[in-house]
């Protein structure tokens, strides 16, 4: 029977999490996994438009396929569950837009003349030409995909905070796994995030480039003082 994991704090996880190989055949608890997925929920998006979908493989022979669509990973298999994380750049046309505006106004935030500007606004910019935009890519998944990924990080977060251990993961194919898990065309597959118990240990430290590498000040190359 799974048990309840206890909370580490957030400090403590961001320092000792290392990307998993190799995972123990133990189940997630159910709570656990709501509150990870319950945290990555309340991420958040632009005009909260929550563009993200995620599908959740528990079940062992699933779990055996989605590894075969994952360049055969053992890792996918061994798992005590994977997120699929997908964006998806036309749920606000299905009503993504007018379910975010009904939260709005029943959490109280802004009035009618808000929500109106807020859904001339959405339309506006996401019904658009593709490219129109200032600095829009010529498509719209990007956006989608940007999003989803904050979402994302935070559940591969919160896991680590309860104690599990992950493994981010970008190697699979995406057509076979929209095949698998029946995902529409038009949702776009941005990654898969493993969660369970490691097998083994842990992978040493690969270190971190120096700040004066990588964060600059006010502008591109000038050093940064802390």
């Amino acid at each position: 029977m799974a048990k309840v994991a206890g909370e580490k704090p957030f400090s403590e996880a961001v320092k000792e999490r290392r990307a998993t190989n190799s995972f123990e055949d133990v189940p997630i608890h159910d709570a656990d996994l709501e509150k990870i997925i319950r945290a990555g929920l309340e991420a958040p998006s632009g005009y909260n438009l929550q563009p993200w979908r995620f599908v959740v493989v528990r079940d062992a022979e699933q779990k055996k396929r989605l590894r075969d669509a994952s360049f055969g990973q053992p890792k996918v298999e061994q798992a005590s569950a994977v997120i699929v994380a997908c964006g998806d750049p036309q749920g606000w046309k299905d009503g993504d837009l007018e379910e975010m505006l009904r939260l709005a106004k029943e959490h109280g935030f802004g009035g009618d003349a808000e929500h109106d500007m807020a859904r001339r606004n959405v339309t506006n910019f996401l019904g658009g030409a593709p490219g129109k935009a200032a600095g829009m890519e010529p498509t719209f998944d990007l956006w989608a995909n940007r999003h989803t990924m904050i979402a994302y990080t935070t559940m591969m977060w919160a896991a680590e905070t309860l104690g599990y251990d992950t493994a981010p993961m970008e190697g699979f194919m995406e057509d076979k796994v929209k095949e698998l898990l029946k995902i529409p065309q038009r949702v776009r597959v941005v990654a898969l995030l493993a969660i369970g118990r490691r097998k083994g240990p842990d992978n040493p430290y690969g270190g971190r480039f120096d700040p004066s590498r990588t964060v600059f000040a006010e502008e591109w190359g000038k050093k940064i003082q802390f």
